[in-house]
């Protein structure tokens, strides 16, 4: 039974030794490689003890005690390498280096004599014993002792250098030197107790504790160590820190607090979480105690000085768990910029109720350009040099109210209630005009601004986060920006696969700038708007360059890869933070009005106005310039092409605005006036017009054979382009008007005579109405076409489907965005309204899915008349409960959507209260006494800056299914 026990621990001491070696491999240093030989051979001297145990048989175990006496000589040699490593002062001693050395041959010699033993027996010799544990002992000669003494002058070495080295450590790392030692002086004293008690001491209880000794020596060496140094490091960085500190444990006990703490807050007798905020009466400004916040703190009582205090909660990485919240307080006295002296944005910010008051404030934001090209050619103190001009410029010339705060990098705001927004507009041109001409710097500085104005003081943070976006697309699109450097190489390789760009861009911005005036758009739109016209084209580097100069006609195929172009654009601004913003406008520039366009056929509002904007100047420009494959029009024909496709494949109202800008008169508008007034309208006046025609005879198989000289105006074909390209008639038909044009050709061939009315197809793609006679004669027609695009009665037509549309534009308008049963906004309103106010704000928001549970059942039960009451009253219960500035929408079906904006500070119990307020609210409002509906709601609850509608969307749509799964009538959150 006693062997058996001895077999068991030197076994299960060789297996942890060899998970030691293990564990030892992730540390790559020189001295943990040394430390892995000591281990090998540890295990080494184990298995071999172990062996002594086990063997029966004299000759064997002659053998086994000399490999294990060898093996012993060769640990501690490895032991004391190892330690000497550590005593790094000792290893670079002369003296123990000689020592040292002589210990090396001695050890070689004597594993040579223990090797030879079994033949010589001249340290060693066995003889049979009855004991429990062993079948045989030795008796030991001279020579042995040699070894034993061997063995205890390395050790000592070993123990003396540790010695030497720890004399000469600071008092922080002693104590691990201490604890190698006193291990060693151990397994010493063992060993000694063993050779001294052999008799009593049947198992040499040394060679199991060299396992132990290595987890100690490993311990103390690689991990205690670098642990104890780094907690103390970090408790004297928190201890010597200027700033006051103050840590709580998860139950919320005071566990450290810094010297600073007790020296500049008079914070006593909080040693709970409770009484420090007690006592510090943060208020509401920290009622999450879950979610770090940073917060600006003054209060007479704890402190002389005003504060920033950061509020952390420290997590445990894998279970999320709180561990403990953390306080640093950093002293905020001044709030001033010291470059530019003006405030600075956390002063600002928390003291915004005392600098400023409800009234008309204008707001103005600047941002020096090429200051990274400053900082880069004069350094640092140039750049600041050039930033405190500026400021002190807008100091100088700004009203005596003005109030001015430094914002983010270079960024000044300049606030004042004694000017409106063309005042302050032109006082910021003075100012950088004086900038302009100031020639102390190595190149003529200059800004960019962006202006609004606010009439509360609770919305100035919002209209500067507006305007600042309005400022960064400026500084894009201006070439002396150090922020155009992207826009500037996407442009340059667009121009390289097109080289008509540059011209085009310049004119569809001239006309985009003086569009966007005359339709309103904000400063936001018309900086967007600029963008877009820069690169509403981006996706034709994607495109093949022949097919982008291709001089004829486009191959079906081909035109499929000019049609990607759209989407590679919008791929391509997506990935571009500057281009971010336009992508969806991109995406859509050649959708149509009515539904016919590419790539997602989107119709009326549902397409992005700005797309809608670009499609008309883009097209005009196209038309009136030079082409690969045409030459240009006139611009009279030009605004007549709008005119015939307005409604068709324009917005009909920006084509009206476009036509009086072009036309010079920007009062002009479509009159509402009845059909009978049409005849007073003074683009009919003449009622007499001449009438293009041409004549064209077509063979078999269709082929057009001869064509006179106007067929080249009428269809945009010349006669080389028909000859070339075998042009049949099926090419000068719409392939949407094929089947019917064919069919009535049928019909009135039988007459020998066709008469019919249709479309023309021309080269360019672009349609004309003709009226057509085709006479059948000799297997060959000919045929005769005649413009009547821009005769009196197509004009009669055009008018007044004009003046229908524009009598109920407005109507149109709140329609196409209104869900016509319950007069919510319908899907693809709510989405442009949600996005656009998603963009402009800072602020969080809910956006919530609601859905009436078993509304079919409803349906199916009482009646769709029912339903629909049930649809209505929740659409109204909404408009009713939903916080002033909240969206409501109907996504379709019995499922609607809500946009509300919450405080930024509110806590998710808040946000659960409110939310189970407003359901208890729609759940009464649809009950009437027969039916009692409930609802289930999937809510996501935003984080500032959120812009991505249909991420959000998909997310609180998934929150609303787990709601159904789990019982309906309830809501499920996600954050």
């Amino acid at each position: 039974m006693l062997r058996l026990i001895c077999i068991a621990i030197y076994v299960f001491m060789s297996l942890s030794t060899i998970l030691l070696f293990k564990i030892s491999l992730k540390n790559k240093s020189f001295e943990a490689k040394t430390f892995r030989y000591a281990l090998l051979s540890t295990v080494l001297v184990n298995i071999l003890y172990l062996s002594t145990i086990i063997v029966e048989d004299l000759r064997a175990a002659t053998w086994v005690y000399s490999i294990y006496f060898s093996a012993i000589d060769i640990m501690i040699m490895l032991l004391m390498n190892y330690f000497f490593a550590q005593a790094k002062r000792a290893n670079r001693n002369k003296i123990f280096r000689v020592i040292r050395t002589l210990l090396y041959y001695a050890i070689a010699i004597d594993v040579l004599l223990l090797m030879s033993n079994p033949f010589t027996g001249i340290e060693v010799s066995f003889y049979e014993v009855t004991s429990p544990l062993v079948a045989w002992d030795f008796s030991s000669y001279p020579l042995y002792k040699v070894h034993l003494s061997i063995c205890y002058i390395s050790i000592a070495l070993s123990f003396i250098a540790l010695l030497y080295e720890s004399s000469q450590q600071p008092k922080l790392y002693k104590v691990f030197y201490e604890r190698m030692m006193g291990s060693i002086l151990a397994v010493v004293l063992l060993n000694a107790a063993y050779l001294l008690m052999k008799d009593i001491l049947i198992i040499d209880i040394s060679v199991a504790f060299y396992s132990i000794l290595g987890y100690l020596v490993y311990w103390n060496s690689f991990e205690a160590r670098d642990k104890y140094l780094l907690g103390r490091l970090q408790t004297s960085v928190f201890e010597e820190i200027l700033q006051p500190v103050f840590l709580f444990s998860d139950d919320n006990k005071l566990v450290f607090s810094n010297k600073n703490a007790k020296s500049l807050l008079r914070i006593d007798n909080c040693e709970t979480l409770n009484s420090f905020l007690e006592c510090c009466d943060f208020g509401d400004n920290l009622s999450d105690l879950n979610q770090d916040k940073r917060l600006y703190w003054t209060n007479s009582k704890v402190s002389d000085f005003s504060y920033i205090c950061d509020f952390k909660v420290l997590t445990d990485k894998k279970s999320r768990d709180i561990i403990g919240r953390f306080f640093i307080f950093t002293e905020n006295t001044l709030g001033v910029d010291l470059v530019t002296n003006y405030h600075t944005q956390a002063y600002f910010y928390h003291h915004i109720n005392e600098l400023l008051s409800d009234g008309n404030i204008c707001i103005a934001v600047s941002d020096l350009n090429r200051l990274t090209l400053l900082n880069n050619t004069v350094g640092r103190e140039g750049g600041d040099k050039a930033l405190h001009k500026h400021a002190q410029l807008l100091r100088e010339i700004m009203p005596r109210d003005a109030i001015f705060v430094r914002l983010q990098d270079a960024v000044l705001c300049c606030i004042s209630r004694m000017v409106n927004q063309e005042q302050m507009k032109a006082l910021l041109i003075k100012a950088n005009e004086e900038l302009i001409s100031d020639n102390s710097f190595p190149f003529h500085l200059s800004f960019n601004f962006a202006l609004t104005q606010a009439d509360k003081v609770c919305d100035v943070s919002k209209a500067i986060n507006k305007i600042l976006s309005i400022l960064k697309t400026r500084k894009l699109l201006d070439s002396d920006s150090d922020h155009s450097s992207v826009i500037d190489s996407l442009h340059q390789m667009l121009l390289e696969c097109d080289t008509e760009t540059e011209l085009h861009v310049r004119r569809t911005r001239e006309l985009g700038e003086k569009l966007s005036y005359i339709l309103g758009l904000t400063d936001y739109e018309r900086d967007q708007l600029s963008l877009l016209c820069l690169f509403h084209d981006i996706g034709k580097v994607g495109v093949p360059r022949d097919i982008l100069i291709k001089p004829a006609k486009l191959t079906d195929s081909e035109r499929e890869i000019m049609r990607t172009h759209a989407v590679k654009g919008y791929r391509i601004a997506k990935a571009t933070p500057e281009l971010n913003i336009i992508a969806p406008a991109i995406l859509h520039h050649h959708e149509n009005w009515d539904g016919s366009g590419y790539p997602d056929g989107l119709k009326y509002e549902d397409i992005p106005l700005l797309s809608r904007v670009i499609s008309v100047v883009d097209s005009y420009d196209a038309m009136v310039s030079d082409r690969p494959y045409r030459k240009a029009m006139s611009q009279e024909k030009a605004l007549n092409e709008l005119k015939t496709h307005a409604g068709t494949q324009f917005d009909p109202y920006i084509v009206d605005c476009f036509l009086s800008l072009i036309t010079g008169n920007k009062d002009i508008s479509v009159k509402t006036e009845s059909e009978e007034q049409l005849f007073d309208n003074h683009e009919l006046t003449n009622l007499v017009t001449p009438v293009l025609f041409s004549r064209y005879e077509i063979g078999q198989d269709n082929i057009i054979l001869n064509v006179d000289k106007q067929f080249e105006h009428m269809t945009g074909y010349s006669q080389y382009d028909v000859e070339r390209l075998k042009l049949t008639q099926n090419d000068l038909i719409f392939e949407e008007d094929r089947e019917a044009y064919w069919n009535l050709v049928n019909q009135e061939s039988i007459k020998g005579i066709v008469y019919i009315e249709h479309r023309i197809k021309r080269f360019d793609g672009t349609g004309r109405y003709v009226y057509c006679t085709g006479v059948i004669e000799n297997g060959h027609t000919t045929v005769i076409v005649s413009d009547i695009t821009d005769s009196v009665s197509v004009q009669l037509q055009v008018g007044l489907a004009r003046n229908r549309v524009m009598m109920s534009l407005h109507r149109l308008e709140e329609s196409n965005q209104k869900d016509p049963l319950t007069g919510a906004l319908n899907r693809s309103a709510f989405k442009r309204h949600a996005e656009h106010l998603l963009s402009l704000s800072d602020s969080r928001y809910l956006l919530l899915m609601i859905d009436i549970d078993n509304f079919k059942r409803l349906n199916d039960t009482y009646g769709h008349p029912r339903g629909d009451k049930a649809l209505q009253t929740l659409a109204l219960i909404l408009k009713e409960h939903l916080p002033a500035g909240s969206l409501s929408g109907r996504m379709g079906g019995d499922e609607f959507c809500c946009l509300i904006k919450i405080d930024n500070n509110d806590s998710l119990d808040v946000i659960n209260k409110k939310l189970e307020e407003l359901k208890q609210n729609i759940v009464s409002g649809l009950a009437n006494g027969v039916v009692k509906p409930t609802v289930s709601m999937g809510v996501v609850c935003t984080q500032r800056d959120a812009t991505e509608f249909d991420i959000i969307y998909e997310k609180a749509d998934e929150e609303l299914y787990k709601a159904k799964r789990e019982g309906k009538n309830c809501f499920k959150i996600s954050e």
